[in-house]
């Protein structure tokens, strides 16, 4: 049986370097949130799985409008990005932000979280998932940690992948 995992939908925040910082929903939010229900209907005919969401708003936005039952989990938000949430990728452009960019499997933003972190967080939340599917709203840069954890793909390979929002992404179960 499948993990169904859905990035959230598209936000306002462009240019903005934003982890664990609520930002604004677009405008769009009501139709891109039709088109997630009516994918997850077409997906699960039978009726939805158990759905997990990150307390981020631009992902309980998401999961309230699915009229179902959901469960909270911080183990699903995004990277924590420390000092650098709320400001520009731009005015981030320095040799901390290169040494990052760099180093990314190792390193982690001034007091944020480092990918190893991450994936601890993930690991220990898929050990606890005992559904055969579920749904789980969340981020891209989770969606792609637990792409790597699933599927045992390369790090480099599951951080390339394309994560748009309001995607569905369905994984195999191990």
């Amino acid at each position: 049986m499948p993990l169904c995992l859905i990035r959230h939908t598209r936000v306002t925040a462009r240019g903005l370097c934003y982890g664990r910082m609520d930002v604004p929903l677009a405008a769009s939010f009501a139709t891109e949130a039709q088109l997630v229900r009516e994918a997850l209907t077409l997906q699960f005919p039978q009726g939805l799985p158990p759905i997990w969401s990150s307390p981020s708003l631009r992902c309980r936005r998401l999961a309230e409008a699915l009229d179902a039952p959901f469960q909270l989990d911080a183990r699903l938000q995004e990277l924590n990005f420390g000092d650098w949430e709320g400001r520009s990728w731009a005015e981030l452009d320095s040799p901390a932000a290169r040494h990052w960019g760099d180093n990314w499997q190792t390193a982690a933003p001034p007091q944020g979280e480092s990918l190893a972190a991450l994936l601890d967080r993930l690991r220990a939340f898929l050990a606890e998932l005992d559904s055969a599917n579920a749904i789980l709203l969340t981020h891209a840069g989770p969606i792609r940690a637990l792409h790597h954890l699933v599927t045992g793909q390369s790090l480099e390979a599951a951080f390339r992948l394309p994560v748009g929002h309001g995607d569905l992404i369905l994984l195999p179960r191990p």
